[in-house]
């Protein structure tokens, strides 16, 4: 069974809102098993919403439909479904009191264009919607089903719990089951290469694989039904087993909060000296509730006269080497480690560019420090021309980097 998601918005079009609800429906639809085959935002106007609706209806047996469902004369969603399916707009009488009481409920004014939140079509089925005014509509044609929902992301996500729970109980469904494996400091080129015979394995065996490369992170997912969860499992080990200083989670998991949650199995403190990243690292660090059980503070050191001043870096080291070397990042995360009196130091030094490259250290030069009272490690990595990603790349790195520290799983 496939299904088609539009939002329709012209706020979409111009790039003024992202649109989230898309990414959500699609993830509960597989999550019972319905593929989405294609998902397409369109222009708030009847011939727009007609033309994609039945396009769509050719090759899916569901539409989910969002956005323009609003009071005002511009939502036209609502009217344009209406006469497509040949229905008409009626009072519905439910709906009308849970308007009414919503607007008592947060003491506003009643005004006329609200009641029209209550004019729905006769025939189609009412999704009451809990958290406002603007109702989701069920449609059938064909046998073909047309749902409609408010393109207010907190709302949608409401109605959509009543709609998975509709299809479920109208269909037999399978189920999809999804599980995506999180590598760090691996390129996803490199990856894919080296599991080629793998994946052809798995996927002779109806298992899809999906990668998925953000800065510094490769993401592997694999997708099968629900029947095959043991045989996924099995499979994402084996990566575990053969990248086990790249991998550091699961589906939704942040290298920030592994790393917060090593720390405080282990009762241990942090504490950051940056210079490149000028805070963003520590502020990833922070960005975990309950941080504060495990993060100390940061010194950001971007200059080098802070560097002498604040973290007693010396002289002629910056001067012999460069603030981007290896002996003055090692001596930024030392001198942290006893002023921010913490048992992980981690230092970041590099040129983020775009300017202040040489032929010797160019742009994307980074050097990235973890020392405890016990031990000193440090890096050079070469990213590439973006200033951002250059920035976030060390972050990405850095939290890592330390993370394998702890885990003992340095070369």
């Amino acid at each position: 069974m496939n299904a088609h998601i539009i939002t329709i918005g012209d706020e979409i079009l111009v790039g003024q809102t992202v649109d989230t609800n898309s990414t959500h429906i699609a993830r509960q639809l597989n999550s019972i098993g319905i593929a989405v085959s294609e998902m397409q935002s369109i222009k708030d106007e009847e011939l727009h919403i007609v033309d994609s609706l039945e396009i769509a209806l050719r090759k899916n047996e569901i539409v989910i439909i969002t956005g323009g469902l609003g009071p005002t004369n511009d939502d036209i969603t609502k009217t344009v479904l209406t006469n497509y399916f040949n229905d008409e707009l009626v009072i519905n009488t439910e709906v009308l009191e849970r308007v009414q009481d919503f607007f008592i409920r947060f003491n506003r004014p009643f005004l006329e264009v609200n009641r029209n939140q209550a004019m729905l079509p006769k025939n189609a089925n009412i999704i009451i919607n809990d958290l406002g005014t603007a109702s989701g509509m069920w449609f059938v044609k064909d046998s073909k089903i047309v749902i409609s929902l408010p393109g207010v992301p907190y709302e949608m996500r409401g109605l959509m719990v009543k709609v998975i729970d509709e299809l479920r109980a109208q269909f037999n469904l399978g189920g999809l089951y999804h599980k995506t494996i999180l590598l760090q400091g691996i390129g996803e080129s490199y990856l894919a290469n080296d599991l080629e015979a793998w994946e052809k394995e798995i996927t002779s065996n109806g298992i899809t694989v999906s990668y998925l490369p953000s800065i510094g992170v490769v993401k592997i997912r694999l997708t099968g039904r629900i029947s095959n969860k043991e045989y996924i499992l099995k499979q994402l080990n084996k990566i575990e087993e053969q990248y086990p200083k790249q991998v550091f989670g699961y589906n939704d998991d942040k290298l920030e909060r592994v790393v917060g949650d090593l720390l405080k199995l282990n009762h241990k403190t942090l504490g950051t000296v940056e210079s490149c990243t000028a805070g963003a690292l520590s502020s990833r660090i922070v960005s975990v509730s309950g941080s504060s059980s495990y993060f100390k503070g940061a010194i950001v050191s971007y200059a080098n006269e802070v560097k002498r001043n604040l973290v007693e870096v010396d002289s002629d080291k910056l001067e012999q080497f460069g603030a981007v070397s290896k002996q003055v990042v090692e001596q930024m995360a030392i001198n942290g480690l006893k002023k921010l009196n913490v048992d992980y130091c981690v230092a970041t030094s590099g040129i983020a560019g775009p300017d202040g490259g040489s032929d010797k250290k160019p742009v994307g030069t980074i050097w990235i420090c973890v020392a405890t009272n016990d031990a000193v490690h440090s890096k050079m990595f070469n990213f590439g021309h973006s200033r951002v990603n250059n920035i976030e790349s060390t972050v990405v790195y850095a939290m890592n980097y330390l993370r394998r520290m702890m885990l003992n799983l340095l070369e």
